[in-house]
This record gives C-alpha cells, structure tokens and sequence, in this order.
C-alpha cells in the first residue's frame, strides 16, 4: 500500500484532477496487459466502488470522453443497476423475503440478476475477441464482416413506479471495439465475511448502529447474497477502484442532492423522508464491508487471479464536498 497523496486542495481543479488520477491508472494498467499476448484481445475491465452520490457514474462518463481523446481507447461503462432486478421480480423477491427490509426495495445485494451481469460481461468480451480476430484478417488481406458483432446492454430507469425504479424496455447498443470496460456499484467489491466474524462484528455494534436496526438472520442473507458477486462478477475485473467518503454519513447529503437534481429535471423521485430511508437500508452493507475493501487490496486473499497485484487496485478519498484529501496505490 502506497500513500500518493495527502492533503487539503484549496486552489486544486478537482474534477480535471480526478479524471487525471484514474486516467493514468487505469492507461499504465491497459499497456501492462498488453504486454501479454495472452490477453491482448481482451479488454480491461475495471471495478469501480463508489458510495452513493460520489460521482462515481459522472467520473465515468468522463472517462470515456477523456480515455478515447486522449488515447483513442474505446470505454464501455455500466452499472450493477444496470442488472437490478425487475420491479416485478423485485416485488416477488421482498414477497419472499417478507419482514427483511433489506430486501424490500432495489438495490442490496441479492436484487440483481447475476447471471444477466455475467452474460453480458462475458459477451463484450466475446465481441471484442471477434472483432480483433477479424481486424487481423483484414491486415493480412482478407474480407471484413462485421454483421452482428454488437452487445445490448440492459438500462434501469430509477425514476419509473414513483422513484422504485424498472428495467427500461430501451437497452444500449455497443459496438465493437471495446478495449476497456468499467462497471460501477456502490457495493462493487463487497465480499461476504465468514458467519463467525458477522456475528462478531454484529455483536460488538453499538446501540445506534444501523447494524441493530435488523436481525442477524436477516443480514446473514445479504452476506450469503454476496458469494454470487464473488463467483460470477469478481473474477472479471483486471483492475480496481474505490472512490471513498472520509465520513460515509456523507451519502445522506449526496444522495439528496441526486434526487432534487431528478426532480429539476422533470423526473419522479422519492421524497427527502423516501430517500433516509433508502440510505438507511444500506448502512448496515457499508458498515460490514466498505472497511475491508478500503484497506485491502480488491485482489489479495483467496481471489484466483494474477498473483501480481500490487498497483492494480486505487483509492481515492473525498471530503464533504467531494473534494480528494488522499490517493492510495495498493
């Protein structure tokens, strides 16, 4: 682990500043991964974590922009909402999970549908392996066609069913070529915690946690819901991102300034009492899990990847006004 930066920026452009940051991390592990012939045909895929209202889906868009001007990369970005459960399927699941007020709305882990996730990572991966296939043959003289090489990627409209959220009927189209691909979640990189330290750390939470706003049992399930991000998601990514609060009570402000800015903008949108209450159905996941992933690195312990895994894993931390105030490599 490698401090980059600490410190307070009063006369700091922030937001050229961050895009400069994840830029040149995520382009120096690009042209690593290249090196090996192995996967030359493969994108990257990046992880990126970021608490709600972080800006983690705006500093993604940017990135596109940035990545293709400045290095004629093509960017693919999607969000773990992209792959939430239908409202009906979600209506079924909390029907299921009837008292569990972690699984009564979208958004835990357990609300999404893993396998679409997996499919259509596998699939741009697939389409980029073909379209550079194809590129190879025509530099040796061949004939290009290009028919049917495109993804569809799903999109979910927060602001349908009074701000509860569907799949839009309306998915992206993508074509190749897809050098990297960065997918973004607040809960990106959770992994579950073994029953024994659950409990522990369940046990030993004050009286005000939101830990304690919920049984153990119920919360056992949103830890069991996790493996099946470990298993099917996790094993994509190449690199990884964290983009942090100093204080996680800081999601409580972002998150309603997310919702007013919907609302200007013609949407439906929950209520500032709909939105506490939404957050607070998270805190007990941050609570267990954010810490780990803010000191570890995303790929040590018993991942299955590279064993070469220092500088694949950046951390970025953001003051009340999103500001950076520290930069970590690990």
């Amino acid at each position: 682990m490698q401090h980059l930066f600490n410190f307070t920026m009063k006369n700091f452009r922030q937001s050229s500043q961050k895009l400069e940051i994840l830029s040149n991390f995520i382009v120096e592990n690009y042209n690593k991964f290249r090196k090996n012939s192995n996967i030359t045909n493969k994108p990257l895929i990046v992880g990126l974590n970021g608490t709600q209202g972080s800006g983690k889906t705006t500093i993604a868009c940017e990135l596109v922009k940035s990545l293709k001007t400045t290095n004629d990369l093509s960017v693919v970005t999607c969000s773990i909402d992209d792959f939430l459960l239908t409202y009906k399927e979600q209506c079924l699941l909390a029907e299921k999970n009837f008292g569990n007020k972690l699984l009564e709305f979208r958004g835990q882990p357990g609300t999404h549908d893993i396998l679409l996730g997996k499919q259509i990572l596998q699939e741009l991966c697939d389409v980029q392996q073909k379209y550079s296939e194809l590129q190879e043959k025509l530099e040796e003289g061949g004939n290009l066609k290009f028919n049917n090489l495109n993804v569809s990627i799903p999109n979910y409209d927060k602001s349908l069913n009074n701000g509860r959220g569907d799949r839009s009927p309306n998915w992206n189209v993508v074509l190749p070529p897809v050098h990297i691909i960065l997918i973004d979640g607040w809960s990106l990189g959770f992994k579950h915690l073994p029953y024994s330290k659950l409990k522990e750390v369940y046990d030993n939470a004050s009286s005000c946690s939101k830990l304690k706003s919920h049984p153990l049992s119920h919360l056992e399930i949103i830890n069991e819901n996790l493996k099946q991000y470990e298993e099917n998601w996790y094993p994509f990514f190449d690199i990884f991102i964290c983009i942090d609060a100093e204080d996680i009570n800081y999601v409580y402000q972002w998150r309603l300034e997310q919702e007013h800015n919907m609302k200007k903008m013609g949407k439906n949108g929950m209520s500032d009492d709909q939105v506490k209450d939404f957050i607070d159905r998270y805190m007990p996941s941050y609570e267990l899990y954010l810490e780990i992933l803010n000191s570890e690195n995303f790929f040590s312990g018993n991942f299955k990847g590279n064993k070469e895994i220092y500088g694949r894993h950046l951390k970025l931390t953001l003051n009340r006004e999103r500001e950076i105030i520290n930069v970590i490599l690990f």
